[in-house]
């Protein structure tokens, strides 16, 4: 008893003066925008959210690509998409995912004995067993491998999508549900002896529009019912953070932990208009409006493209798109005592949050990565290096370069620059005024790193579409991991 005493003693005194790394909790939202979230005054109430932003340092200038994929092997890398050749979101039947020489952040972390947990959605890879996020540094996963699946069904592109640590895991109830709860039965579970690393990606507010029914009876003001569904979903995203955020607490290990929340782009607005003209046909030419036949697989993922409802107000357009709306979201890094209470203007990209968290923890060995540290900036401690970012449309085939306070976009030979500080709208195209900029950046973008591109063509993915929730109509994707390694 005496001995049992004495442990947790010292547990509490490690955990509270700061002598064992600190526990890291990585938050994404999929698809949310920046007028999704109260503290930018969306109608949408997000409490939990809100007190992420007020207890630690809202990241206003927060840059991520302008899709899931991409910004997702940014996260785990700290290099750039377009170095990576993840350029836009990895098909179900797309062979090639996230470099398998590529070095992630759990990796980094198992350096310094953190248990390393991921929870929902993976999207790097998942044609074959290799490419699985056990088999990349994560000691537990539990959710699904492909792009987003039904809340209720979890059945992406025909095949059912949910698992454990390799199994097929069939389980009934709402996807944010089930990662909430196995996110606090890990914390409440945790033996203090090593730190955690719980990287939670929700499927929220990623299409298609589910939600409990009480959920979207507290927004019955709302008289888009896309809208209505969509913030509902949010609200869910919302308290399952709060029951973490509060898990943690419980377990007296908050005021050791540093947490990240971001979006992983912009949201999906309603109608969003989307260029070459295929993406487009089915809502010019009405299809989207009617009853749509589940049989007609192509414009069901075509339509899936006007289901959004997120709003990213003022800024414009929205996810695929390299505007504000596409590529600023909502933010905020929170470490109790040490970064807190603040609100940053600096520039700070996908690419520099690996680099900064492995700052932040000490890890010691030289890292390979484009980002840069902005620990030195959140604490207050001095400054940090600039980062520019580049930002990739493979389907428009447009590219930009953001260094603050300008922005080039480069589409097709045409350009167009933007004082993104004083014109975040992107209303006023200085590009004639300042010439020597853009060919300054235009030459920048054209000296950029790229890797081979991994994606599969559109006429691939539209032969099978990636098609969220639905019949069943395929073995399930890990099983088919597994047959396709046979075939190799």
């Amino acid at each position: 008893m005496i001995k049992n005493k004495l442990l947790l003693l010292v547990s509490i005194f490690i955990t509270n003066y700061g002598f064992s790394s600190p526990n890291i909790l990585i938050i994404l939202a999929d698809d949310l925008g920046w007028n999704d979230v109260s503290y930018h005054g969306s109608e949408i109430d997000t409490p939990n959210i809100d007190r992420l932003i007020s207890s630690g340092v809202e990241l206003d200038r927060f840059y991520v690509q302008p899709t899931c994929s991409p910004t997702r092997a940014e996260l785990m890398t700290g290099k750039s998409a377009i170095r990576l050749g993840i350029t836009r979101p990895i098909s179900k039947n797309q062979k090639l995912g996230l470099g398998l020489n590529e070095k992630i952040l759990p990796q980094y972390l198992k350096e310094m004995n953190y248990q390393t947990y991921l929870l929902g959605k993976w999207h790097l890879g998942a044609y074959t067993p290799e490419y699985f996020p056990t088999r990349r540094g994560f000691d537990y996963f539990y959710g699904y491998l492909q792009g987003g699946n039904g809340y209720w069904d979890h059945v992406h592109g025909g095949g059912y999508d949910w698992q454990k640590n390799e199994k097929l895991h069939r389980k009934e109830g709402y996807t944010t549900h089930l990662i909430r709860d196995d996110a606090i039965r890990i914390i409440e579970n945790h033996n203090d002896q090593s730190s955690i690393f719980l990287n939670i990606n929700f499927g929220a507010p990623h299409t298609p529009n589910e939600a409990p029914q009480e959920s979207i009876d507290k927004f019955k003001n709302i008289q888009s019912e896309n809208r209505r569904i969509h913030a509902a979903m949010v609200h869910e995203m919302d308290d399952a953070i709060g029951q973490i955020i509060n898990a943690l607490k419980e377990k007296n290990i908050l005021n050791n932990t540093i947490i990240f929340f971001a979006s992983d782009n912009g949201g999906l607005p309603p109608n969003l208009e989307l260029d070459p003209g295929i993406l487009n046909l089915p809502y010019k030419f009405g299809i989207c409006d009617w009853e749509r036949p589940l049989s007609f697989e192509v414009f069901e993922w075509l339509c899936s493209n006007f289901d959004g409802a997120s709003s990213n107000m003022p800024l414009p357009k929205g996810k695929m798109s390299v505007s504000e709306g596409g590529i600023r979201v909502p933010a905020a890094i929170w470490w109790p005592d040490k970064i807190e209470q603040d609100k940053s203007t600096n520039f700070i990209s996908m690419i520099d949050i690996l680099p900064t968290i492995i700052d932040l923890v000490d890890y010691e060995n030289e890292i390979n990565v484009d980002g840069n540290s902005q620990a030195n900036i959140l604490m207050n401690i001095g400054d940090s290096k600039k980062t520019k970012y580049a930002v990739i449309d493979i389907t428009n085939n447009v590219l930009s370069l953001v260094d603050m306070p300008y922005k080039l976009i480069s589409s097709n030979g045409e350009y167009e620059l933007f004082n993104i500080i004083n014109d975040p709208t992107e209303t006023i195209n200085i590009a004639e005024i300042y010439p020597e900029l853009v060919e300054k950046y235009s030459q920048e973008l054209s000296d950029l790193p790229r890797g081979e591109d991994r994606s599969l063509s559109l006429p691939e993915i539209l032969r099978d579409p990636d098609l969220f929730g639905g019949k069943e109509d395929r073995i399930p994707w890990v099983e088919k991991a597994f047959e396709n390694a046979e075939a190799k």
